[in-house]
């Protein structure tokens, strides 16, 4: 036994609960993915301005740094012991001066020729020649320098920070340089490795004036080359600012980036997806806020609307029993409900009106009463649904005669004559309608007009052949169209097939004529 399931009927009660909770799902829901874009973007602006100060900052640090290193350097310098070919004499104040500092490394005294006179706190390079681009660059320039980066006789990468010494008479001696040994643990990294935000994977890279690194938290990366980066490329032009770019592992980064008197460039990055877990929980914290106060509105929300509904509802329900023919107590509308009273008042006065008009439409049909032909009225709702037909429009040829010479009751006689014999001349599926009058219109659909001309030529002559009510033959003039050969629309194809009707009559009636858009 088969089990039919009932329709799923929907109410307005269950429709507003649903808009209801949509309205305020849909409102939180852009609330929050409006405000994780807004904060984003602001904690995104705020990382690269923040970094750009920060590499500023740091900037203006270092650069306090080598200029302590420098006038540390130039004081030492000027001690006569310098002067002195006594290696022991000059070590001592090498070892002096690096213990008493923590800038450098190591420190060392080479003559005018690139011989290490002395050095602290290795002594084992004393007397070797050196031919290292710092120390090149030194006795070259002949002035306060530091140098490029440069791996030394030791194997390290250096930065050599030199100043010149001369003796009173101003003759070169040779320079006092102090080393920072990129790799190992130097003063430029107590300085710049001490980045406060690295909980969300911030850091800070240093590189020179080639765009090699000279300082990374990374020490695998200390001497590879970043000058594709356009945080970089900027920060070697001499600019301070800041901007989104992609490091070299293809991981996108909120820099800021700023140029020191070194003519060095200082990177502040933080990776772009660090930005997402402080916006989640910023998102978090405001739905738990929100999420109470939208329950409390719903429901409070639920009351009132149960209010409200309910007298539609019983309106609705006396709405359908009438409409099914039965008594049903008319439904009591609260008075402050101006709405529902009009529209109950409304609804008392449309029952009563159209049972007034049920017997009007009731006698309204779509045939016409003395053919049983359709009426015009019928004719756009039957074309709606064809797409290609021919049509064949006729009328009795000089029926006013008929009228006139035997009156309008044998006029209607020949009327139901012509109307019965064009049934017999037609097919089933044609489609006969009473236009007006003595004019009639046959739609015969899915037919050209070859096939529709021989049925109207099957009309015509068995009208001039057949005698009518009159005891004489009645003739028929005919004009003949199709769309969408003849018209695109049924209006202009009618028109058309119109004025081929009334051609026909011009031309000595009882004669057919097609119907062309020329």
């Amino acid at each position: 036994m088969g089990y039919e399931m009932k329709p799923f009927k929907l109410n307005m009660q269950f429709l507003s609960l649903s808009l209801l909770a949509f309205a305020m799902v849909g409102t939180w829901i852009g609330t929050a993915i409006s405000g994780l874009l807004v904060s984003k973007q602001n904690l995104e602006k705020n990382y690269l301005i923040e970094n750009q100060y920060y590499a500023q900052k740091l900037a203006i640090t270092t650069d306090a740094l080598f200029s302590n290193m420098f006038k540390s350097l130039t004081m030492e310098s000027h001690d006569k012991e310098y002067l002195s070919i006594d290696s022991k004499t000059i070590y001592k104040e090498l070892k002096h001066t690096l213990d008493s500092t923590t800038f450098f490394n190591s420190i060392l005294f080479i003559n005018q020729t690139g011989h290490i006179v002395a050095s602290a706190p290795d002594m084992s390079v004393m007397g070797k020649q050196l031919n290292t681009i710092g120390v090149k660059e030194a006795l070259n320039q002949k002035a306060p320098l530091i140098s490029k980066p440069y791996v030394g006789v030791t194997g390290n990468l250096i930065l050599l920070i030199s100043v010149p010494v001369f003796d009173d008479n101003g003759t070169y001696k040779g320079f006092l340089a102090g080393t920072i040994h990129l790799q190992e643990k130097n003063s430029l990294k107590r300085v710049l490795g001490q980045h406060p935000k690295h909980q969300n994977d911030s850091y800070v890279y240093v590189v020179d004036s080639a765009g090699n690194i000279i300082y990374h938290p990374d020490e695998k990366r200390i001497n590879t080359n970043a000058i594709e980066n356009k945080a970089v490329q900027q920060a070697l032009k001499g600019e301070n600012g800041n901007q989104e770019v992609m490091n070299t592992r293809g991981i996108p980064m909120l820099a800021g980036y700023a140029f020191s008197a070194s003519n060095w460039g200082i990177i502040s990055q933080t990776p772009k997806k660090s930005v997402m877990e402080p916006t989640l929980e910023m998102a978090k914290q405001v739905s738990l806020t929100a999420i109470p106060f939208m329950i409390f509105v719903f429901l409070l929300s639920i009351i009132m609307l149960k209010k409200i509904i309910k007298p539609v509802r019983d309106l609705a329900v006396y709405a359908q029993k009438i409409s099914e023919n039965n008594s049903v107590p008319v439904p009591r509308i609260p008075a402050w409900y101006f709405e529902l009273k009009e529209l109950k008042r409304t609804i008392l006065l449309t029952v009563d009106f159209y049972q007034k008009q049920l017997q009007y439409a009731e006698n309204e049909s779509n045939l016409d009463p003395l053919t049983g032909y359709y009426n015009r009225r019928s004719l756009e709702k039957t074309l709606e649904y064809l797409e290609m037909y021919s049509i064949i429009l006729f009328d009795i040829d000089r029926f006013k005669k008929v009228n006139d010479q035997y009156g309008h009751q044998m006029g209607d006689e020949v009327l139901k004559y012509i109307a019965k014999m064009v049934k017999e001349e037609t097919r089933k599926k044609d489609l006969c309608f009473r236009i007006g009058g003595e004019e009639f219109l046959i739609v015969l659909p899915e037919t050209n007009i070859k096939i529709a001309q021989t049925i109207a030529e099957r009309i015509r002559i068995k009208a001039e052949t057949t005698p009518s009510p009159t005891g004489y033959c009645v003739t028929v003039s005919i004009g003949i169209g199709n769309l969408p050969k003849t018209a695109n629309n049924f209006s202009d194809l009618f028109n058309l097939t119109d004025q081929a009707l009334y051609k026909a009559k011009q031309e000595g009636r009882n004669k057919i004529v097609i119907a062309n858009n020329e």
